[in-house]
């Protein structure tokens, strides 16, 4: 039997009885696993015989415990980006990436949700480009308070998605470019006392340095504040050449 035949199968003898019976049996870690394995491994021409049913699902199964949160994450991000890969204006996009964040809203303080959803977002984030401009206020609430979390990943999983924002988006004319040069240089100054500084700061540069060359007139205003700090001694000096190239 071809890989191909195989997978339909798995998906007419899983996945359509997982819905008549409201999701009930893919609300679980084997079920989601045998998902993310066919989001591996098939095509996402063969998939999207079976896209609007398998979204549906994935949207549905956001709302899952803190158990399988890692897995429905996952999950829905593979198959999504695998299923609308070149249509980042799908419906899709912007559905699924609301009900998570819905639920990442409610629960901030969530390590485990936090955690999970800043490893496995990024190809989503990719998909959507330009897109994500329509979920900023959101996306940047949630960034302004996990920057602060007392675990070193959660910022330096943060700091890295912030980088992917601003990249894709070029955050034109943002209200939240002020609130975020502030952010970052109090992120900055208080990783001295964390044990990952030095990968905190080296992350916090390639944003600043992105942000110089995207928003030079604004960061200018936002830094005024902040160019006496003797704690900001490096990041001052960041900016004033700010002719280097992007670290990579």
């Amino acid at each position: 039997m071809s890989f191909a035949k195989f997978s339909q199968l798995i998906l007419w003898f899983s996945f359509f009885p997982a819905l008549k019976d409201n999701c009930i049996s893919l609300v679980q870690g084997p079920g989601m696993v045998t998902f993310i394995h066919l989001a591996k491994n098939v095509n996402s021409a063969e998939l999207g015989w079976y896209g609007e049913p398998i979204l549906d699902v994935c949207s549905r199964n956001i709302a899952s415990s803190d158990e399988l949160w890692d897995l429905v994450v996952e999950m829905s991000v593979l198959l999504l980006t695998c299923i609308e890969r070149g249509n980042p204006r799908s419906p899709w996009y912007a559905q699924i990436l609301s009900e998570m964040l819905d639920h990442l809203e409610r629960q901030p303080e969530s390590k485990k949700r936090r955690v999970a959803w800043l490893l496995h977002i990024e190809p989503v984030l990719n998909a959507m480009g330009l897109l994500l401009l329509a979920h900023f206020r959101r996306i940047f609430v949630l960034v302004f308070q996990w920057l602060h979390a007392e675990d070193d990943e959660t910022i330096i999983l943060v700091l890295e998605r912030v980088h992917t924002i601003v990249k894709l988006t070029w955050v034109r004319k943002s209200p939240f470019i002020l609130r975020l040069i502030d952010e970052l240089t109090l992120v900055y100054k208080v990783a001295a006392m964390k044990k990952e500084r030095e990968a905190i700061r080296t992350r916090i540069v390639r944003i600043i340095v992105l942000l110089q060359k995207c928003q030079g007139t604004q960061l200018e205003a936002a830094w005024e504040k902040h160019k006496d700090d003797p704690d900001l001694a490096a990041l001052t000096s960041l900016h004033r050449s700010s002719k280097g190239a992007l670290p990579r």
